[in-house]
């Protein structure tokens, strides 16, 4: 479980995010939404540290990370945090000069140590799982942008992770790459994999989410179960927000 308590993140002295408290159960998948700019991929960021909350506490389980502006972590308490999740990008962020099967044993290798027969192994496990298994000895220019948003999330699952954070992981593709990548998301989901999933597609929150969070202006507006943040939204932001989106059902 990932609890955030009293989470705070300033850019130049502005709250990006205010004060927020949110819990993520494990084993399960949480979809944040919102409109842009509301904080969405900030949050998501600030969970393995590639932003600096301000202040506030994150706790895995039961280590507790508390920030301060005075008191920063120590280099092992980070490297510590961003093992604990892995994280898949819009953009992909593959390495070019590296092919695929490079690409997936870079992390389990240079960070975890893990010996190179042991990482092959893992990768080409890990290929036939998202099914490129076919694609190990490509590079990144070879692919297309949804063979590469599979590669980014086997590399993601190589380290193990505890959590598994997504960032708008659809939102460069078209339609038809967009179900590849969905279709990899969802049995990860029915795995029981916990995952945070920031995206813009309403659709695919619904058929995924077993939680759902709605932030805007930095603020946590609602959060709930899927069930009833999509279906009975209580509070009227959200019904006007998932409204332009054709959702009416509450």
């Amino acid at each position: 479980m990932i609890r955030v308590t009293n989470l705070v993140k300033a850019f130049d002295g502005k709250e990006i995010l205010k004060n927020v408290n949110v819990t993520f159960p494990q084993g399960s998948t949480t979809v944040i939404i919102g409109p842009s700019g509301s904080g969405k991929t900030t949050l998501l960021r600030c969970l393995n540290l590639l932003e600096t909350p301000t202040s506030g506490s994150i706790a895995f389980d039961d280590t507790v990370y508390t920030f301060t502006p005075d008191e920063p972590l120590s280099t092992a308490q980070v490297l510590n945090l961003r093992r604990k999740s892995g994280m898949v990008f819009q953009s992909f962020n593959l390495f070019p000069h590296k092919t695929v099967e490079q690409n997936i044993i870079e992390g389990p290798v240079i960070v975890k140590k893990q010996d190179k027969a042991s990482a092959l192994a893992q990768a080409h496990a890990l290929l036939k799982k998202v099914g490129l298994s076919d694609r190990a000895q490509h590079y990144p220019h070879q692919l297309s942008g949804g063979q590469k948003q599979r590669v980014a999330i086997a590399r993601a699952l190589a380290m193990e992770p505890e959590v598994i954070l997504f960032d708008e992981p659809t939102s460069a593709l078209d339609p038809e790459l967009e179900q590849e990548v969905l279709k990899v998301i969802q049995s990860l989901a029915n795995e029981h994999n916990t995952m945070i999933i920031v995206t813009h597609n309403l659709e695919f929150a619904r058929s995924i989410a077993d939680f759902v969070i709605f932030i805007e202006a930095g603020q946590i507006v609602e959060t709930g179960s899927a069930t009833q943040v999509f279906g009975q939204p209580q509070q009227k932001r959200t019904q006007e927000f998932l409204s332009l989106f054709g959702n009416k059902t509450y």
